[in-house]
Formats: structure tokens, C-alpha cells, sequence
């Protein structure tokens, strides 16, 4: 038989046993329960932040599947519905203006009782409310690619950039756009960006307006990349000709010779009420004589779009460009570019109509609203 260990007890010592082991089981169960305490403190701030995470993964992903959807209907309207100098016709009744000048005619058809304007304007996506989707047509921006300098000169003006930095801007800008290796008065080439440590020119077309930042001298235009991050004024979208009814003021300006500030916000204002379907409507509308190439104007939107998109609740901010191929069998459409926007570029809810709805396909030929002008759900 194992005897028990005696316990002695003295009024200096404490209790301990015939072992040696004084005080001991207390400390090391007091120990245990500490070091339980913390591990279970670090489990659940793991547990939390692990569901922290799943939540915002979730959100994000939802967010996604919504612009991805708000994506495919925009496509599929502008595959199936017509395209006039008003915008997208989205309602169920198509008429044309029976005219026999050939500008009209070209307008394509002047009513269908519902239409989306092209010019920037935010809508509320019917299929997810907290999305805020913008579609701005890209012959209503300044093309990078194709832009001339004086139309480059007047843009750079309206951001109060000196005369002399100007110069040097419109030449980095055609040395770094053109493939040879001659380099303009105030350009510059491979030679000059390789002395800098910089990237050298890629003698091509710009894929992305934001690519123009690694042009010499362009990165540091702050205020012409703030004016675009808040709204699309820029784009590299493959097409030609400028479009009145959708173009910013800034682009405007930049495009209409002899315009002026006043005389642009007396076009808005026009338009506002009813786009323009030809040079003399505009004309008149700006109070300005067009001596422009006649066929440099296109007053309906054309192949190549610049859609934003805002969540309400998180801010995220995605704006991509779509062009549409229809005579491509493999790519009817494609996306050039896709980019976050900084949160912060959201001023376009300030100006949000809530009555003006992005509808799904399925609600597009609902009659029209009141005013037979917005895609107001009935």
C-alpha cells in the first residue's frame, strides 16, 4: 500500500508537504487560468476579425455581381435599342421626324418616350438601388490620342497653365504619341526620359488616359487629373468626330472654336432642355457662327463609352471603358481599360435625381414619365 504524504504546517513556512513542494498547486492553477483567459481573448479577436472579413468580402463581392450585371444590361441595350442625338431610346415606341434634310434624317429617331442621356449624368440602377451608374460618351471628351493642339491649347488654358508649359506639354505629348525618335522644340524622347530615370516613350497609342501621367511633364497637371477622377473629361476611346450633346464645358471650349465660358453655359443650358440634332441648332443655341469642318461634329453618342459606377453605402468608386464591335463575330464588345476611383470622387450623388432610374431590360418599354424626357419607372 502507497502511503499518502503527511502535510506539516509551521506559523513561517505555510503548509507543505513530505515532498518539498510548497505552495505550488495554487500559483500553477492560477497560471493555467490566465493563460486560458488570453487564449481565449485571442480566439475571439480572431474569430471576430475573421468575420469582419467574410463580411467585407461578401459586400465586395455582391458589389461586384451588381456592376457586373448593371454591365451585361448596359450592353444588351445598346445592342438591341436605337441610338439617337437624345441618347439611348429605351421606350417602347420609336418615331422619326419625317424631314427631308439630310441632318435630321441622320439623327436617328426623335422619340420614343424614354431615353438615357449619355452626358455623365447619374442614375440609380433599378436592379440595385445603393448603385449609382454614369454613362458619358466618349466623342464628348478630349481623345488624347487624336486631340489637335489647338484644341489641346484652349483645354490646357481653362486649368490656367502657363503659355510656356503648355508648349512643352502639346510637344511631350506628339513626340511621345508619334514613332520615330525626332524629337519637337519643347518634346522629348527615348534620350531625355532615359537621363531622367524614367520610363521611356512607347511611340503608340495611350491605352488609358491616367497613362498620359508618364508623359513628361503631365504628371504634374493636379488639377486636370482631379477635374477627370470626379468626372470623365479625358479619353483614349478609338474613334473620331466630337459630340455636342454630351461633351463637359471644359470640352466644349476646348473643341468649339470662339467659344466662350458664357457662350458654353448658354449651350448647356439649351441642351438641357432638348440636345441638339445638327451644327445650326447648336450654333444657334451657343450664339456662335461654326466654321468648323462640318463633318468633325456627330451629335449622336458613338462606339465607345466611359461608364462610372458608385456604391452609396461603401463610396467605392470603378469607371471602365466599353466599346461595342458589332460587325467583330468573336468581340461584338469589350472592355479597354477598368480602374478604382479613389472614394472620395463621389460629388456626382450631390446632383443624383432620384426619380432618374437606370432600368433593367426587362422594365425598358414601360411608358413613359410625366415629362416624357427621364427613365423614370412608372
Amino acid at each position: 500500500m502507497v502511503q499518502a504524504p503527511t502535510i506539516k504546517c509551521d506559523k513561517t513556512q505555510g503548509c507543505a508537504n513530505e515532498t518539498g513542494n510548497a505552495g505550488f498547486i495554487l500559483p500553477l492553477t492560477l497560471w493555467m487560468i490566465a493563460i486560458i483567459g488570453l487564449l481565449a481573448t485571442t480566439i475571439n479577436a480572431w474569430v471576430a476579425t475573421a468575420v469582419a472579413n467574410a463580411d467585407a468580402l461578401a459586400r465586395r463581392t455582391e458589389l461586384e455581381l451588381a456592376q457586373s450585371n448593371i454591365r451585361n444590361e448596359l450592353i444588351y441595350m445598346l445592342g438591341t435599342r436605337p441610338i439617337s442625338y437624345r441618347g439611348l431610346e429605351i421606350g417602347p415606341q420609336a418615331t422619326v421626324d419625317k424631314a427631308n434634310d439630310y441632318a435630321t434624317i441622320m439623327a436617328g429617331p426623335s422619340d420614343s418616350g424614354r431615353y438615357l442621356r449619355f452626358d455623365g449624368r447619374p442614375y440609380s440602377a433599378e436592379s440595385d438601388p445603393d448603385t449609382v451608374v454614369m454613362v458619358q460618351d466618349g466623342t464628348g471628351l478630349l481623345n488624347l490620342n487624336i486631340i489637335t493642339s489647338p484644341h489641346l491649347r484652349r483645354a490646357l488654358t481653362t486649368f490656367d497653365i502657363p503659355e510656356p508649359q503648355i508648349n512643352r506639354l502639346i510637344d511631350t505629348l506628339l513626340d511621345y504619341l508619334d514613332d520615330d525618335n525626332l524629337t519637337r522644340l519643347a518634346g522629348a524622347e527615348k534620350t531625355e526620359y532615359t537621363r531622367l530615370g524614367m520610363a521611356s516613350p512607347t511611340n503608340g497609342l495611350l491605352v488609358t488616359p491616367f497613362e498620359a501621367q508618364r508623359i513628361l511633364g503631365w504628371d504634374q497637371l493636379g488639377a486636370l487629373w482631379e477635374a477627370d477622377l470626379g468626372t470623365p473629361l479625358l479619353t483614349t476611346c478609338q474613334g473620331a468626330g466630337f459630340n455636342p450633346n454630351t461633351a463637359p464645358p471644359v470640352a466644349l471650349i476646348a473643341s468649339v472654336r470662339g467659344l466662350t465660358q458664357d457662350k458654353a453655359d448658354k449651350a448647356l443650358a439649351a441642351r438641357g432642355a432638348r440636345p441638339f440634332r445638327n451644327v445650326r441648332e447648336f450654333g444657334a443655341a451657343a450664339d456662335i457662327l461654326i466654321t468648323d469642318e462640318p463633318f468633325f461634329y456627330s451629335f449622336i453618342p458613338g462606339r465607345c463609352v466611359i461608364v462610372d459606377m458608385i456604391d452609396k453605402r461603401s463610396g467605392q468608386h470603378a469607371r471602365f471603358s466599353l466599346t461595342l464591335d458589332p460587325v467583330s463575330q468573336t468581340r461584338p464588345w469589350r472592355v479597354d481599360y477598368a480602374i478604382k476611383i479613389p472614394a472620395q470622387y463621389r460629388s456626382a450623388l450631390d446632383r443624383l435625381d432620384p426619380e432618374a432610374i437606370f432600368p433593367t431590360p426587362e422594365s425598358m418599354d414601360l411608358s413613359p414619365g410625366p415629362d416624357d424626357g427621364k427613365a423614370k419607372l412608372q
